[in-house]
């Protein structure tokens, strides 16, 4: 069963999330059939942009879920750990370093690492009933998948302690005002219309010059990022060896 699904239409390369047993939850089954597709797309020549979605109307991603963490905690833990942070991490790398225009589709809740994997995307759209929520600090941990460097660069270091911080939950108006999307919609209608004025105006353009165009835009932050998401997985390691993380996780579940 593929958890991620493809399709080509128009120099566009759709993935969407298709994991219902687990609301689209990231592990590691999950992670590899995403970094599948999107190494597909940034592989081919045919692809202008790719697009990420979900199949499911209430949600985008549910994150990480405290039962699969749970795996994870204790030095028996760390392994497990490792190589999901490793998929997860290389998923953040390949789409911040596309050379095709990256794009995600909110049409529902996005939770922790669900969310902050797309903001490694070029432009993020949303439906305005779309809920999202950095969680770290009920579980106890620190953030994953660049969110450490991704969320400053965007909407600023005091806002980013005072999100990781509170951990509550904010609409998409919200996330519109922070930055941290480009547009909301109402409906799906304009959600789909939205997309499509983009994708064509993308297409208009010389694929060449907009690669060369991200690459000189990330010259630095590439490096950047790829230093951070090792520093954050070296902190993540050491918390999940505290048995406090294990109680924090059993009572979320």
């Amino acid at each position: 069963m593929s958890y991620v699904q493809t399709e080509i239409k128009n120099h566009v390369l759709y993935v969407t999330l298709d994991y219902p047993e687990k609301k689209n939850a990231f592990d590691a089954s999950l992670g590899s059939a995403l970094l599948e597709a999107i190494r597909m797309g940034n592989e081919s020549k045919d692809i202008y942009s790719i697009v990420f979605g979900s199949k499911h109307r209430a949600y985008f991603s549910s994150g990480p879920r405290p039962e699969d963490l749970l795996t994870c905690v204790g030095h028996d833990g760390e392994e497990v750990l490792r190589h999901v942070l490793q998929i997860f991490n290389n998923c953040v790398l390949e789409i911040f370093t596309s050379p095709k225009v990256t794009i995600a589709l909110f049409n529902g809740y996005a939770y922790g690492g669900g969310f902050n994997i797309m903001l490694a995307c070029d432009k993020r759209l949303a439906l305005k009933r779309a809920k999202f929520l950095e969680n770290f600090h009920q579980m106890g941990i620190s953030p994953d998948l660049g969110a450490s460097y991704l969320l400053p660069s965007i909407i600023g270091y005091e806002n980013t302690f005072e999100m990781l911080i509170q951990g509550t939950i904010f609409t998409a108006e919200e996330g519109l005002e922070l930055g941290l999307l480009q547009e909301v919609c109402e409906n799906k209608q304009e959600l789909q219309e939205r997309l499509n004025a983009y994708l064509s105006k993308v297409e208009e353009g010389y694929l060449p010059a907009i690669t060369a165009t991200k690459k000189l835009l990330k010259r630095y932050a590439a490096s950047e990022l790829k230093n951070q998401l090792d520093s954050e997985t070296e902190e993540l390691v050491h918390l999940f060896k505290e048995e406090e993380i294990k109680r924090r996780l059993l009572k979320l579940q």
